[in-house]
């Protein structure tokens, strides 16, 4: 009988420690992760949450049009937005602790991944999209650049995307890719991919194995990199 009334007090004191940690937890859901109130798309009555975990203690979430830095259980650390374009890729952290975001209005950033503090902001202007954003080597990452803006409003299905591999705010290498191809990055290779009546298509891209002078920058108003 002793032991029979211990296990039955245990089981008590466990589901009482469950439902006492319950409220800890409760108010800390992906739920609670929205876009700012500038949103393009506010009508959307749900916006995707994309989460990269960082480490054991941190994780990478974009809603919409914002960016947050999150703790291990869930809890803001900060938040960045673009006050109203969409982003069109997930962010990414380079090995120097830098996240690069890209979306619609030729949004491109740089923020401090223990801040959320803005670095420096891309400067282009014209009708591309920023479509892809990825790492290549550590501290050197690539954007696809979209050009169905141009291709449309030209009436030129001739006109090729374009891959630009950088590193910080220096634009290190660029070259063309056929229209809606994505990139994937596998061993240090960069393979387009693109699908086609169900088909897919890959095609190694030739990568020079070292880099220059930089060739451009992303934004000309930025004294650092």
């Amino acid at each position: 009988m002793n032991m029979a009334k211990g296990r039955k007090t245990l089981r008590f004191s466990f589901v009482a420690l469950l439902l006492l940690c319950l409220p800890a937890f409760a108010g800390h859901s992906y739920k609670d992760l929205r876009p700012s109130s500038k949103y393009w798309d506010r009508a959307q009555r749900s916006v995707p949450v994309n989460i990269t975990r960082l480490s054991s203690n941190r994780k990478l979430a974009s809603v919409g049009d914002t960016v947050y830095m999150l703790d291990a259980r869930n809890r803001v650390i900060w938040k960045w937005s673009s006050q109203g374009p969409p982003l069109t890729d997930q962010p990414i952290l380079d090995s120097s602790g830098i996240i690069y975001a890209i979306g619609f209005d030729l949004v491109w950033v740089a923020l401090d991944s223990k801040t959320g503090k803005q670095k420096w902001k891309g400067t282009a202007c014209g009708r591309a999209v920023y479509s892809q954003i990825g790492i290549y080597k550590r501290d050197v990452y690539f954007v696809v650049t979209d050009m169905e803006g141009y291709r449309e409003s030209l009436n030129d299905k001739r006109i090729k995307d374009g891959l630009s591999l950088c590193k910080g705010n220096s634009i290190l290498w660029e070259t063309k890719i056929p229209a809606g191809n994505r990139i994937e990055v596998k061993a240090n290779r960069v393979v387009a991919v693109q699908r086609r009546r169900g088909r897919t298509l890959r095609k190694l891209i030739a990568i020079p194995e070292r880099f220059g002078a930089p060739i451009g920058r992303v934004s000309v108003l930025a004294k650092y990199d």
